[in-house]
């Protein structure tokens, strides 16, 4: 990877467990893209490209919303197992079978909240994906766009 100035130890920003871990490679992907930004906005002739826009403030705006967003997803990941939904409303159907009493009462109404807060955990852990495939995305149109505008 190419490190541009500004570059930094995504190890020592979002810790090392989460550079090792799913999200790792859209970071080191996301800081790629920024490094090359950079890279090129460096090459550039200044006379020839006066009107041609800096893409490196967008890239590392671009760089610092994947890096926020990496730890929220690597916990949520961690917390919500694709199973524990199924394993909640097991748990429920179960409750249900008992025979009527107030701390089965108690126990589904428990039960229940869990469900609704793990789909609303699953629900923000879905948007958030999507908000760093969106940043991924957007960088890598500036990298193409930092390679085209090079040549003008």
């Amino acid at each position: 990877m190419t490190r541009g100035a500004g570059a930094r130890d995504l190890a020592a920003t979002v810790g090392a467990d989460i550079l090792a871990g799913r999200w790792g490679d859209a970071l080191r992907q996301a800081q790629a893209d920024r490094d090359v930004v950079a890279a090129l906005r460096g090459s550039r002739d200044p006379l020839t490209t006066l009107d041609v826009p800096d893409l490196l403030p967008t890239a590392d705006e671009l760089l610092e919303r994947v890096v926020a967003l990496a730890p929220t997803l690597h916990q949520l990941d961690n917390a919500l197992s694709p199973r524990m939904i199924a394993v909640v409303d097991q748990r429920i159907a179960a409750a249900r079978d008992e025979p009527p009493s107030d701390a089965r009462e108690r126990r589904l109404a428990l039960l229940e909240h869990q469900r609704v807060t793990i789909r609303d955990l699953d629900e923000r852990r879905a948007l958030l994906v999507k908000k760093v495939e969106a940043a991924l995305l957007a960088l890598a149109r500036l990298r193409y766009e930092a390679k085209r505008l090079r040549g003008r």
